[in-house]
């Protein structure tokens, strides 16, 4: 019996080994998925952490059955035990009494040890195991790490307030909690922005005391490697008096740490040297110049005047039946907000489809190294001519701006995830410049340079998320239904630098866009002024 209960935990064994091992293969080999970059992507990791709680739950019903097991049987063999030693020797002196005990010693506490061997919720181990690959990675931590820090940095939120769930004013029933603020430290000491991490770190030690009646013990941060982590920052941003003073706290949970006892040492000598530098370093310091982007995120910039609002009845004939809402954003460049331009359905169409299969959203850049950056999102491409629902809109567009879409791009629906943003950017590639060689796209054709813009917003968003012109001080809050336009080239197709535009952080909410970038080259006639694209002018000259 007991050789073949060797082989069936050694069996059970060897499965658990082979599916660690897999999953550890599996997990190499698959794919990273950036959750952190759209919400939309990150809904089912809630499902998943439901399936985790689930699944945490039955393991401690499967401890708890094997507690109730063994404390029931306690008392059984407790009962008989004190029996034996009342009277020890009128206990044993029965033949049944003596033998059972020996019985009890040989075989019953040789099963009770295997059965204390035996590990409860492995079904569980393994569920867990299978789930291991759909988990968030270090690179999503990364990636949800910087976009917490971007939205704190580009609105100047206050951390303190911040991670008490106080955004920019409004109190949300929401904070964060110690681990996450130091995750947040700790990616900005690896990034060596040392003077923000201490801004983080310096949030965590205060907070631990609550935490300690709250979190389990392996989950728990101890204060000694906060503080250690605090020193260290302190040092290196030359802050010598807030370093001795955190070196004391630390002694008085550690008198005799070695490493706590060097470190002031260190910075002792460290202060005593900086007495003779420190007038001179406060001279040299500067004051920290804030640029266009973050302002017009900020609404810092003042907003042009002279503007109206008006009925659009003239684009094409079809708007004298049904006339547009127009809001001019500005005047130079030109820029104009369109209101109710799809509706709630229409939407939620566009949603749910893009939903299923967003991918990172890429930039267009020559230099392969800069593909992403600067930009946090996930985009999915419609086909304009795949439905009625993206050909209605097609005409709306040409009914907005004029212009012909034949040969333009494809609708691109947009999501943004933690802090997504896009940088200050052009959506030109400025063909008319003459070192420009990139005119032709995959299928042959020569499309022209983007001559125009149409960004339609399919979501309200509660905090930030606004399109910003830098350049101009313009700021267009995403409402849903509504859509701005913009003429990207001037009268001689080149690019016009007042429209560099980007997509300020959001802080709070769920940015959903859809943009439609529409090509020069069908324009030739409707923009007359307007050169033809750049090969039919060599051709036309030969």
């Amino acid at each position: 019996m007991e050789s073949k209960d060797k082989q069936w935990w050694l069996l059970a064994g060897y499965v658990f080994l082979i599916l660690i091992l897999s999953s550890v293969v599996l997990g190499k080999s698959t794919k990273e998925k950036s959750h952190s970059l759209s919400l939309a992507t990150m809904v089912p990791l809630l499902k998943l952490e439901n399936k985790l709680i689930n699944n945490l739950d039955n393991y401690t019903k499967d401890l708890e059955e094997k507690l109730q097991i063994i404390r029931s049987q306690i008392k059984v063999m407790r009962s008989e035990n004190k029996k034996g030693r009342q009277d020890p020797i009128s206990y044993l002196s029965n033949p049944l009494n003596s033998f059972s005990l020996i019985r009890r010693l040989n075989q019953d506490w040789i099963k009770w040890r295997k059965y204390m061997e035996q590990p409860a919720g492995f079904s569980q181990l393994i569920n867990f195991d299978s789930w291991r690959d759909e988990l968030p990675t270090q690179t999503d931590l990364w990636e949800a790490c910087t976009g917490v820090i971007r939205i704190q940095s580009t609105y100047n939120l206050d951390i303190a307030a911040f991670v008490k769930g106080k955004i920019n004013g409004k109190q949300y029933n929401s904070s964060m909690s110690c681990a996450d603020i130091l995750a947040v430290g700790k990616h900005l000491v690896k990034e060596k922005k040392t003077k923000e991490a201490i801004q983080w770190l310096q949030e965590v030690p205060h907070r631990l005391q609550k935490d300690v009646l709250v979190i389990p013990k392996h989950l728990a941060i101890e204060k000694e490697e906060v503080l250690k982590l605090l020193v260290e920052t302190h040092l290196k941003e030359k802050c010598y008096t807030e370093t001795l003073d955190l070196l004391d706290d630390s002694l008085e949970l550690k008198p005799q740490d070695a490493a706590f006892m060097r470190l002031r040492k260190q910075a002792t000598a460290l202060k005593t040297n900086q007495a003779n530098h420190t007038l001179e370093e406060n001279k040299q310091k500067k004051v920290p110049i804030v640029d266009n982007y973050t302002l017009s995120c900020r609404g810092k910039i003042n907003k042009p005047n002279r503007l109206k609002c008006f009925y659009n009845f003239t684009t094409t004939p079809f708007l004298r039946l049904a006339p547009l809402k127009m809001e001019e954003i500005g005047l130079n460049p030109y820029v104009l907000l369109y209101h109710e331009v799809l509706s709630a359905r229409e939407i939620s169409m566009l949603i749910s489809k893009a939903t299923k299969n967003m991918k990172i959203a890429r930039i267009h850049n020559r230099n392969p190294k800069n593909k992403n950056k600067g930009r946090t999102a996930k985009a999915y491409w419609f086909i304009r001519k795949n439905n009625e629902l993206t050909r209605r809109i097609t005409r709306r567009i040409q009914d907005m701006t004029g212009f012909d879409l034949t040969d333009s791009e494809e609708f691109q629906v947009i999501n943004y995830g933690i802090g997504g943003h896009y940088l200050t950017h052009s959506d030109y590639f400025n063909f008319a410049s003459s070192n420009y060689t990139e005119k032709i796209n995959r299928q042959g054709k020569v499309l022209g340079d983007r001559i125009a813009t149409v960004l339609f917003y399919l979501t309200d968003v509660e905090q930030g998320g606004a399109t910003a012109f830098p350049t101009v001080g313009y700021s267009v809050y995403p409402r849903a239904g509504t859509a701005i336009f913009w003429h990207n080239l001037d009268t001689n197709g080149n690019g016009d630098i007042l429209t560099r535009h980007a997509a300020c952080p959001v802080i709070v909410g769920s940015k959903w866009v859809m943009t439609e970038w529409i090509r020069e080259r069908r324009q030739i006639f409707i923009r007359p002024c307007l050169p033809p694209a750049p090969t039919d002018r060599n051709s036309s000259k030969s």
